[in-house]
């Protein structure tokens, strides 16, 4: 395994680099499990990829959307267990949130400057990176656990009332 090397754009505390074959990963997979910002990964080094966030976002939101349920039910139940979720699950649903984010707002994910970046987004949720630090900070525990559900709950109402 060789460590994939996140483009200047992706690189963030929260987001370590993994270790991964990147040639093996399907090119026109808008999510890969343990891999977040894959198509963004494409864009950034390769000018490629399928750019989800200028062809159908709100498909690609969706079908993000569908991802993060599934990612949110299994945390949920790890965490009523009083159990530490794992931290490529939670890196997953953390990734997947701030694809839908950008997305939605017709953009590529960029961590590198990610308050300056929020602060740009026409589409998010009130208090969006006060809330979203928070869940990067804390994402493995229960509040950070609630937060992103509702940080993602309301990022979903506001695409669906803009389509």
């Amino acid at each position: 395994m060789v460590k994939l090397e996140y483009a200047e754009e992706l690189v963030h505390e929260a987001f370590p680099a993994p270790l991964v074959e990147s040639d093996t990963l399907d090119a026109d997979s808008i999510f890969v499990s343990g891999v977040p910002f894959w198509q963004e990964q494409l864009f950034y080094q390769e000018n490629g990829g399928v750019k989800p966030w200028e062809l159908d976002r709100a498909k690609a939101c969706r079908k993000l959307g569908k991802q993060m349920t599934a990612l949110l039910e299994n945390l949920d139940s790890v965490l009523r267990a009083h159990e530490k979720p794992d931290p490529a699950l939670v890196r997953d649903a953390l990734g997947l949130f701030l694809s839908v984010l950008f997305w939605s707002n017709g953009r590529p994910v960029m961590l590198s400057h990610l308050e300056e970046a929020v602060a740009e987004l026409e589409l998010k949720p009130l208090n969006c990176y006060d809330r979203l630090k928070y869940c990067l900070e804390r994402g493995n525990t229960f509040l950070g656990f609630r937060g992103l559900n509702e940080l993602m709950l309301e990022q979903r109402k506001l695409i669906a009332k803009q389509g």
